[in-house]
């Protein structure tokens, strides 16, 4: 009897969990395997374990259908179809000289609609298989004419070799990464590039501006060797942030409770009137010491050798006589870390910290151009502000129009992280970050309509020059004048909170994962825009090294190289194989 006493509470608490959990399934709606596998998506750590669910996901829709048929008005699927028999049938019988004209006539970086974002936006592990295919093949005839040897009749010689990837580079163009500000969130701009760089896409040409230009500083300066090890969060010095919360702590144990409380108050208003005034977030001389320790005393033009990086850094200016792009083309002799720095003042002329250069002897010293030079001999007086008509702003270059036409730049990679931006835009690739998908709340929806409204206003009245400069640079971009692929980290509201303290290691670690995850989704997009394109740089750096009449034939690893990529062609659906029955009517658009 008194076994079954003891017995009686542990049935009840059974019972009432039971009837709990009963209730809580019948209250809550159970999720669907598709909404399951999203929600691990967004939690992926790495690409792999992204794209595993990214294709389950494909398989639970159906989408995986809608890929391998070819298919489709969003593109022009025979003309692709068609050039893809053709490349494969040169490949396996024809010769280089055949091979090189075949690829010369398709160095379209958009050739029958192969870039239209909506055929990236429907299946989550990638496009049409053709369209990969293609690219694919592409890449493998590239690689076969550049490990093809020089000294048999039917090839091709040293020079025409190097001619060919020239010509080729040229006519195909070239990818530009731009980082775009981003303040403590300027971090995620790393996670983007360790992306691009572990998936063999990172552009060679790198522009940033604000928070952006320090975070391409930092990358720049770092060669291949070293890029990957300094990406993962190790490599960055943040001594100098530490040494400022230290002492931030020693004076807050010191203060009273109540000023404690007001200084915590007032954090964010301080630093969120910092940036309106100076363009720094965060203490500009603790900037200035973690910026001086990563970076250290190098050139644009040092830093181009070293890495063979082309960094471009835009400051904005008051004075139409100076250089808003700086470059090692530019500005070869100026310091990169000053660079970076005055790109977040509103004017780098006037802001707190100057841009240095090095002089003949390698001393450090301010950049001054000859325009603000006196004559020996006599003073020359400061000449007076202007008022810039329309026609003379619109004349001038702007930076992403000088940069097309210094490195022949048709195409930009947006890394988009400013923290006032970032949740209102929408990325190119939008089937990914569900709260900007097609299912968006209206608050969204209205806060970008909204946005979007006050701009043009604001233009209206920058127009007019009745625009402080401070509030025309928070509120406009630069249009970029070509084809761009736009990539937007998903902000939390939490994430807020990190502009509230310096930098740590954690914080570093977490936005660099959050930048990474805002380029996973694009990166079968990114790759069908970019991968011959870099097939050809690789070809073109590959050859101009080389002396003449060398040949390939003591090369196994190059040679490999070439087995491996003709080992990946993938098993492709014909038109022949796809009929009424077999397509369903849904997945031919």
């Amino acid at each position: 009897m008194a076994e079954s006493t003891s017995m009686l509470p542990w049935l009840i608490v059974q019972i009432c969990a039971f009837g709990v959990n009963m209730l809580l399934r019948l209250l809550l709606p159970r999720k669907s395997a598709k909404q399951v596998l999203l929600d691990r998506l967004e939690r992926a750590r790495s690409f792999e374990e992204w794209l595993n669910l990214a294709v389950d996901i494909d398989e639970v829709l159906g989408n995986d259908i809608w890929r391998r048929n070819p298919e489709s008005r969003l593109y022009d699927h025979r003309l692709i179809y068609n050039r893809l028999e053709k490349v494969n049938e040169v490949l396996e019988t024809g010769g280089i000289q055949e091979l090189g004209n075949i690829i010369v006539t398709g160095l379209v970086r958009n050739l029958g609609d192969i870039t239209v974002p909506r055929l990236y936006n429907r299946a989550y592990a990638g496009t049409k298989h053709v369209i990969e295919d293609y690219v694919l093949q592409m890449e493998t005839a590239i690689t076969e004419i550049d490990l093809s040897p020089t000294n048999y009749a039917g090839g091709l010689g040293s020079q025409a070799k190097m001619n060919f990837f020239h010509d080729s580079r040229l006519a195909y163009g070239r990818t530009c990464l731009l980082l775009q500000g981003g303040s403590v969130f300027g971090l995620c701009h790393l996670g983007v590039i360790k992306a691009l760089y572990t998936q063999g896409l990172l552009p060679r040409v790198i522009c940033g501006n604000a928070t952006g230009a320090l975070m391409a500083a930092l990358v720049s300066v770092h060669t291949d060797q070293d890029l990957l090890d300094f990406l993962s969060g190790d490599g960055i010095n943040l001594d100098a942030f530490a040494e400022k919360s230290k002492k931030a702590k020693k004076l807050a144990e010191a203060a009273s409770s109540l000023e404690r409380s007001a200084y915590s108050l007032f954090v964010f208003p301080r630093r969120l009137w910092r940036w309106f005034t100076s363009g720094y977030v965060l203490d500009e001389e603790v900037l200035k010491e973690c910026v001086d320790a990563n970076v250290g005393d190098i050139t644009f033009e040092e830093a181009y050798k070293q890495t063979g990086r082309v960094l471009h850094i835009t400051i904005s200016t008051s004075d139409s006589a100076v250089p808003s792009l700086l470059n090692y083309l530019t500005a070869p002799n100026v310091l990169v870390r000053t660079a970076a720095l005055a790109s977040n003042a509103p004017d780098a002329l006037e802001g707190k910290f100057k841009i240095q250069c090095k002089g003949r002897d390698g001393q450090l010293e301010d950049w001054h151009l000859p325009v603000d030079a006196p004559v020996e001999g006599t003073p020359l007086a400061p000449l007076p502000r202007y008022r810039k008509s329309a026609s003379t702003e619109y004349d001038r270059h702007t930076p992403l129009s000088r940069l097309k036409e210094l490195h022949n730049v048709n195409h930009f990679i947006v890394s988009q992280a400013r923290p006032y931006l970032a949740p209102f835009l929408a990325p190119s690739s939008q089937h990914s970050n569900s709260p900007r998908s097609s299912k968006e709340p209206w608050s969204s929806q209205f806060m970008r309509y909204l946005i979007l409204e006050v701009q043009h206003r604001m233009m209206q009245l920058d127009h007019l020059d009745l625009l402080p400069r401070s509030l025309r640079r928070l509120l406009f971009e630069e249009s970029v004048p070509a084809a761009s692929w736009i990539l937007v980290p998903k902000v939390k509201a939490s994430d807020f909170l990190r502009l509230l303290r310096n930098p740590r290691k954690q914080d570093v670690d977490y936005l660099i994962l959050k930048g990474e995850r805002s380029v996973w989704p694009a990166v079968s997009a990114l790759h069908v825009r970019c991968a011959i394109e870099v097939a050809l740089d690789k070809g073109y750096q590959r050859v101009r090294r080389l002396k003449p009449n060398r040949t390939f034939g003591d090369a196994p690893e190059l040679n490999a190289t070439v087995e491996r990529s003709r080992k990946r062609r993938r098993t492709r659906t014909s038109f022949s194989d796809l009929t009424a029955e077999t397509v369903p009517p849904e997945w031919r658009t």
